[in-house]
């Protein structure tokens, strides 16, 4: 966890002292000081660098970026001309010391049921947290700022908290998802060879073929089907440089019933096929 990563308890209401839209229309770096405030920033458009503590954090549209009150920034690198941000300054009580964390996935569900004890723990929002692709965040801010200059703070300071929200879960689903790839990883390097299907995936993760390759393959790079067939090839490699097993065999042993289509995949992985292979990386077998 980054040291000057907010912690907010769950039985304080932040205060919000600023909440407005800003755009840049000159030359303009981030302020040099040490606030008495948090400072919450989500660009809309541009770009923007801000210091923090000496980290040099590099800011896109559709991230939120938090700063921690009482920690030196500062600015070097002018925002892109035309940046556009909705920005908020407030207050919120530290942690008591014997506070701890609340557990993962108790941060949000379709009803939110917080036990008494719940009160008595704090959350840890990210510093910086990339909402592209969503709009939620954007309206949160839209009704912070309407609450703001109309005096409702507390309104505006309930907008503030589901900005909060949707970060821990933004984090949550992030971490549930490397569960779930976690899992895949240790299905597939056990069963590579013998080969699975879409049911035998779905038993292994809990979790819809579908949805489990497109996790997998944001996490990885690379489709179920296609990671197999490299962990396939590396074994070929294995076979091919420390045995003098026929090419038929080592296709057979490492899950390829047809030798031909194993020579394809073989060379569309390495540039070359196996008997190359072999003759050109290992001299003498």
């Amino acid at each position: 966890m980054d040291r000057h990563s907010l912690q907010i308890p769950c039985n304080a209401m932040p205060f919000i002292c600023e909440a407005d839209y800003s755009v840049t229309l000159d030359r303009m770096v981030h302020a040099d000081r040490t606030a008495p405030f948090h400072v919450a920033i989500y660009l809309l458009r541009g770009s923007m660098e801000i210091i923090e503590d000496g980290i040099r954090y590099e800011i896109f549209p559709h991230r939120l970026f938090f700063l921690k009150r009482g920690v030196h920034h500062w600015g070097e690198k002018p925002f892109e001309e035309g940046s556009a941000w909705y920005y908020a300054h407030f207050y919120c009580e530290e942690p008591k010391p014997w506070m701890e964390e609340l557990p993962e996935n108790v941060y949000y569900d379709t009803k939110v049921s917080l036990h008494p004890s719940d009160n008595e723990k704090y959350i840890t929002i990210p510093k910086l947290t990339d909402f592209e692709g969503t709009s939620q965040v954007q309206r949160y801010f839209e009704r912070m700022l309407d609450a703001h200059v109309h005096g409702n703070i507390p309104q505006a300071s309930v907008e503030l908290w589901r900005i909060f929200l949707e970060c821990i879960k933004s984090v949550s689903e992030e971490y549930v998802g490397n569960a779930y790839v976690k899992k895949l990883l240790e299905y597939i390097q056990e069963h590579y060879i013998e080969g699975f299907d879409a049911s035998d995936v779905e038993a292994a993760c809990g979790l819809s073929y579908k949805y489990a390759g497109a996790l997998f393959k944001k996490a990885v790079g690379q489709t179920i089907r296609e990671y197999q067939r490299t962990l396939r090839t590396r074994k070929a490699k294995q076979l091919l440089t420390e045995t003098d097993r026929p090419i038929t065999e080592i296709a057979q042993l490492c899950g390829f019933s047809d030798v031909f289509y194993f020579s394809k995949v073989f060379h569309a992985q390495q540039g070359c096929s196996p008997s190359e292979y072999r003759r050109n990386y290992i001299p003498g077998i």
